[in-house]
């Protein structure tokens, strides 16, 4: 079976935009992270063994693209998420997602990208052990360690230590 482009952009545009917004939290920085995966995407389609596995492979090259972003552009990030937190109609709502931020902000980007794999996108363990090229201890490992990490943020008020 032939992968036309377009119509793998148009199944999946969508789905990564979703996940990059999720992670860069930042319109133009998701529009710029979907953007760059599906150039590497189509760059590299022809490499892609297994067509079956195009979803996950897609959702891979998306999240490591978003992580590279945020990295690059944290700063810059950090202000527009203030100020998108201004547009929410309620101050709960406000307190809830600031909070939650505030959180993730404390686990690695690895760690997000596992949980955002497993919670958001529904894999189970080994299929993440696949797609990012890693043990599945290693998963296990992380999903453990960012929850650990959620947890005691959770339960110390957010206070941030080392």
């Amino acid at each position: 079976m032939e992968l036309n482009e377009k119509d793998i952009y148009e199944k999946y545009y969508n789905k990564v935009y979703k996940t990059t917004f999720y992670i860069l939290k930042d319109r133009e920085l998701a529009k710029d992270a979907t953007h760059d995966t599906f150039i590497k995407v189509f760059k590299n389609l022809k490499k892609l063994k297994d067509h079956s596995k195009l979803n996950a492979w897609i959702t891979t090259i998306s999240t490591r693209t978003a992580i590279d972003s945020y990295n690059k552009y944290k700063k810059r990030m950090t202000y527009e998420l203030e100020e998108t937190n201004f547009l929410v109609n309620t101050e709960e709502i406000n307190s809830v997602k600031e909070e939650l931020n505030h959180y993730l902000a404390t686990i690695s980007p690895e760690q997000k990208q596992i949980l955002i794999l497993k919670y958001i996108d529904g894999l189970t363990e080994k299929e993440i052990a696949k797609i990012l090229s890693i043990k599945l201890g290693t998963v296990k490992s992380r999903i453990y360690r960012a929850k650990q990490r959620l947890s005691h943020q959770y339960k110390v008020g957010g206070e941030v230590d080392k």
